[in-house]
């Protein structure tokens, strides 16, 4: 709520209505990259035949903007990068060496291990088989497809896609289990990508699939196993099971978006005011500030938005204040709940999410998980993870029936409604 609140109510107010970097040129919320003078940005007018960045068209056409929102939540993401590695580092440093070293010994005496030791685990090189197969064909994908050089996914003498999430996992991991609050690796593979491949955003957007998806299934795929740990389901059917979930769920995902884009007319554009595609959008724009332009334009010395490189020091030194006053005050328990980490990525979904949908976000938050939990301990602890799941489990059917059943035969919600 604080990192929202300070992001959406103050600073960025402020920043429009004082017009820095020109923002009231641009709407104060919006996905899309604009010209100095608020127009949309052309990006087909500064690219060449080869979709590569024409250097003398992008000198003429002008350099490209965003929302102020869009900035700061890039200056955010840049923070909370810096600031989740010195947090591990100093608050759970001691922590993970010590389990580290009891994981060598064998010497676990939880008692789910020892349940679950009645099962047989799935094996380490069922996984290594995996991986390699899965990287092989990445690295063919890449290769045929004329997406980006192979070598981007994982080469010692390169920035590597596979090897960043390799990096994060850990302390992004600890980040989710402690907090269920993720940090993704979108904008920072979109950074290394954006210098080590400049000019190419087909190049951009898929070394970034490679390094943010694969840490963000990752830690899914932990999620999962720790939860079938806790319910006793065993290792080689939870292994089984996510291997071929993953494989319908990422046909059924491929199977529906060409149903979408081949049924929809004006899908994910400014005409079709229905279906606007947020996240695609977003994704589009990303590849356009990192791929084609670059962020040695973008945030490099001289442009618009350099000043936003020094989130990255800012969220490196914000942890460390904290960690000393918790030594110096191990009694202070409200210490214990300032997790910079936390506050800084608390607005990575907007954009694309509108402002508008953190407050109800928070409200439905604080009810379950605090007035709840004080005043009506014994019903949230029975079923506020079932009605967690049902309420998602609604959703997505609720999605399906408007879409099959009114939407795809032209039957329209009523627009007076509301």
């Amino acid at each position: 709520m604080i990192g929202f609140v300070i992001l959406a109510w103050i600073m960025t107010p402020a920043a429009y209505y004082t017009n820095l970097w020109g923002a009231k040129a641009f709407p104060m919320v919006s996905t899309r990259v604009f010209t100095e003078d608020g127009y949309y940005y052309n990006i087909k007018s500064v690219l060449n035949s080869q979709n590569r960045l024409n250097e003398t068209a992008y000198n003429t056409y002008g350099e490209m903007r965003m929302t102020v929102i869009f900035a700061f939540s890039y200056g955010a993401s840049f923070a909370a990068i810096a600031a989740v590695i010195v947090h591990t580092i100093l608050f759970n440093g001691k922590t993970i060496v010590k389990q580290f070293r009891s994981s060598l010994k064998n010497t676990n005496e939880d008692i789910h291990a020892k349940l679950m030791s009645y099962y047989s685990e799935a094996p380490e090189w069922w996984y290594t088989i995996l991986f390699v197969v899965a990287f092989v064909v990445a690295a063919l994908v890449c290769h045929f497809g004329e997406l980006m050089p192979w070598y981007f996914l994982f080469r010692k003498d390169r920035p590597m896609a596979v090897a960043s999430s390799f990096l994060f996992i850990l302390p992004t991991g600890i980040v989710l289990a402690v907090t269920n609050q993720g940090i993704g690796l979108n904008v920072i593979t979109e950074f290394i990508a954006g210098v080590a491949i400049p000019g190419d955003p087909l190049a951009n957007v898929t070394f970034k699939t490679y390094g943010y998806i694969t840490q963000a299934q990752a830690l899914t795929l932990i999620s999962d196993l720790k939860l079938g740990h806790y319910m006793k389901i065993p290792p080689r059917a939870m292994f089984i099971t996510q291997l071929v979930g993953t494989i319908i769920a990422g046909i059924i995902n491929y199977a529906t978006a060409d149903y979408l884009m081949t049924t929809i007319p004006n899908i994910c554009t400014e005409r079709n005011l229905r279906w606007t595609c947020p996240n695609a959008n977003t994704f589009y724009s990303a590849s356009i500030i990192w791929g084609a332009i670059g962020p040695v334009k973008m945030f490099g010395k001289g442009s618009t938005y350099s000043s936003l490189l020094y989130a990255f020091l800012i969220g490196a030194l914000l942890p460390i204040p904290v960690w000393f006053l918790l030594r110096k005050f191990p009694n202070a328990a409200w210490l214990k709940h300032v997790h910079f980490p936390i506050m800084l990525s608390a607005t990575a979904m907007m954009p694309p999410a509108p402002p508008g949908n953190y407050p109800p976000w928070l409200f439905v938050g604080f009810f379950f998980n605090f007035v709840l939990v004080r005043y009506a301990h014994s019903w949230w602890k029975r079923y506020a993870y079932v009605f967690s799941a049902a309420m998602d489990c609604g959703v997505a059917i609720c999605g399906l029936v408007i879409f099959f059943a009114l939407q795809n035969n032209e039957i329209e919600f009523p627009t007076w409604w509301g």
